[in-house]
């Protein structure tokens, strides 16, 4: 049998969204706006979404997984969403005042109840721009200039978010003490040398490691979900809350994936039962809409603050856009529903069917493959050279994926209706119904009987 070309079927069915990509690749640098929306040979283009299903420019209709990489958790459209955003608009008579407003401190009030670390808040434009100010907020109160991230965890795309994302094992230095390795050209050697490395989930060495740089380090951030996908282990996390605090080491945690997509409201530490000292939000407060914010202990959130603190003495704060009136109407009314009794227990259902419907395909069928990751969100690693799929608890071990395998599984689901993004994790929403896990699930075994016959 010949190779299975899931790519040829994929092109088959996209011919204006390529014709598309030509024509956008005149006027954006590879046809897109964001080097995360790219993937080779071309992109899907879309142009309509309801519900939990999306459309394209040739017309092709997909179930959505994708839902705008983890923001629309009540899927596409949602009634309550655009009535609250018409509502917002015509009520204020405008989309934004630039003035403080009545929506701002009663997010902020909203957010405090379901995070235990959120003493106070400030909202931002992206979970990029919390991380990044949280970070500058612990280096300005602890007046130091060095931080600590883990190997393969993403913060958003400025230089220190960027150490290390995504390095090869060639550069990559020891699994016990990873080097400061550059994902993007343009990053300065002050950021790599002033940018500890710690491994996921590895309590001896990341220990070992702040116990080590303690008189230097800021702050520890990290993702309680790696990716999305990857926990924390619980005594990992545990430790690494009790070394920080031993060590005034301020600990941040990124729930910019994880905060509203575990298994109930609270995010990861709240699953966990461990208080962060910021934390930093982003998606789904926005309900659709670009929004982000960094919350926690009133002592350090208060290094921003200008009645409390002179210009001398205070860390920088602005944002034109922060806590946009109509931007919080839509996070506000995608909280309502999530906190209906009935919204978790529905959307882990649908996942888990999803996710173990997908691992009994694989094993079924003789692949070793595993669909892995909590609450609303898991991604698909086929495994290679004898690989257990079981020990995988870090960035290190996803390289050793078959991602050969995984590509042709993509572009065999795309080919046939189903959308998200090639090589990334699967989102799920409360618009997903069983129809929509029944046909996907019939889709996967078509195409993995396709890649088992061709082997």
């Amino acid at each position: 049998m010949p190779p299975y070309d899931a790519v040829a079927e994929y092109k088959a069915k996209t011919q204006k969204s390529a014709k598309w990509f030509e024509f956008a690749k005149e006027y954006l640098p590879g046809g897109v706006t964001g080097n995360v929306k790219f993937y080779a040979p071309y992109p899907i283009y879309a142009n309509k979404a309801k519900g939990s299903h999306i459309w394209d420019l040739d017309g092709n209709e997909y179930i959505d997984y994708m839902l705008c990489f983890g923001p629309m958790i009540l899927g596409h459209g949602h009634p309550k969403v655009h009535e609250a955003i018409i509502k917002q608009l015509e009520t204020d008579g405008t989309a934004i005042f630039g003035a403080p407003h009545e929506m701002e401190a009663k997010m902020a009030q909203r957010l405090e109840k379901i995070f235990p670390c959120a003493e106070y808040v400030r909202f931002t434009n992206s979970g990029l721009e919390a991380t990044l100010h949280s970070l500058r907020i612990a280096r300005g109160y602890k007046k130091k200039n060095r931080i600590a991230k883990f190997e393969g965890h993403y913060h958003g795309c400025y230089d220190e978010a960027l150490v290390s994302l995504t390095p090869s094992e060639e550069v990559a230095g020891p699994e016990a003490a990873p080097q400061a390795v550059a994902c993007s050209m343009g990053t300065s050697e002050y950021t790599l040398q002033s940018t500890q490395v710690l491994p996921f989930n590895d309590i001896h060495d990341t220990i070992r490691l702040l116990k080590a740089h303690k008189n230097d380090l800021a702050a520890v951030i990290m993702e309680p979900v790696q990716r999305g996908f990857i926990e924390g282990e619980p005594e990992f996390l545990k430790a690494v809350r009790e070394t920080t605090t031993e060590l005034d080491i301020v600990l941040i945690f990124d729930e910019v994936m994880s905060g509203f997509r575990m298994d109930k409201l609270g995010g990861a530490q709240t699953m966990v039962g461990i208080t962060p000292d910021l934390m930093c939000l982003g998606k789904i407060i926005g309900g659709g809409f670009p929004c982000g914010a960094f919350l926690g202990r009133e002592d350090i959130m208060d290094v921003v603050n200008p009645v409390t603190r002179g210009k001398e003495n205070r860390v920088f704060h602005g944002g034109t856009f922060n806590g946009h009136p109509t931007i919080l109407a839509a996070g506000m009314a995608t909280i309502d529903v999530l906190e209906q009794p009935e919204t978790y227990p529905y959307l882990m259902r649908i996942t888990d069917r999803f996710q173990d419907g997908l691992n009994d395909l694989f094993q079924r069928l003789g692949f070793n493959a595993k669909g892995m990751g909590p609450g609303s969100t898991f991604n698909v690693l086929f495994g290679k050279d004898g690989q257990n799929l079981d020990d995988v608890r870090d960035y290190r071990h996803t390289l050793k994926a078959d991602e050969t395998a995984r590509k042709k599984f993509d572009f065999g689901l795309l080919a046939r209706g189903l959308h998200f993004h090639p090589d990334k994790p699967f989102y799920t929403c409360t618009e997903h119904t069983d129809e929509d896990i029944d046909n996907t699930l019939v889709v996967a075994e078509e195409v993995l009987k396709k890649m088992k016959s061709a082997m």
